[in-house]
């Protein structure tokens, strides 16, 4: 998801029942109001993975203040706003860095996304399938942005279609007496 999309989310947008995450609207930065998100593709019903249901269910028992607009993460001090997203990168990420010892200049939510999608990508996951996750509307742009991972899924996939070959360059399917070269 995106930053502004995860700020806006509501505990009505979480259904456990399916495990599914409803994104429909996303924070705007500098007026922190919710809205449309980025682009009418971007509305989904997205899976939740079993690890993050037991972690929001974790935080909607022990952490999670109740909220007139019912709101997963809101301003701490501004009622019926979401967090912002600098003030989330501020107190929460950066303090999570620096305990890690990971560097903190020039880190953003934005990262998350795209790793999560490279990961994917790096992991063979067919693009339609990426393109659907990362909710683009044209799959050009999750090639464009996403380019970078495929290469090394790619060289893996030839690398083991070469194992498949023979020293002698044919194919390791033979059919009765014969084998069939390319």
């Amino acid at each position: 998801m995106r930053a502004g999309e995860i700020l806006a989310l509501t505990t009505e947008d979480l259904d456990f029942t399916r495990k599914i995450i409803r994104v429909d609207k996303s924070a705007d930065d500098r007026t922190r109001q919710s809205g449309q998100p980025k682009t009418p593709d971007s509305v989904a019903m997205l899976p939740m993975p079993s690890a993050l249901e037991t972690v929001l269910q974790n935080y909607l028992k022990h952490d999670w203040k109740q909220n007139a607009a019912n709101l997963l993460f809101p301003a701490p001090r501004k009622e019926g706003l979401p967090r912002s997203r600098n003030n989330t990168v501020r107190t929460g990420l950066k303090p999570i860095l620096r305990k890690l010892k990971l560097p903190t200049k020039d880190v953003g939510l934005h990262a998350f996304r795209h790793g999560l999608a490279s990961d994917l990508a790096e992991h063979s996951v067919p693009l339609p399938v990426l393109q659907q996750q990362m909710r683009h509307a044209d799959v050009r742009t999750t090639l464009r942005v996403y380019a970078h991972a495929i290469p090394a899924s790619q060289r893996e996939v030839m690398e083991q279609q070469g194992n498949a070959i023979g020293t002698n360059g044919a194919i390791g399917t033979e059919t009765s007496s014969q084998t069939l070269i390319l």
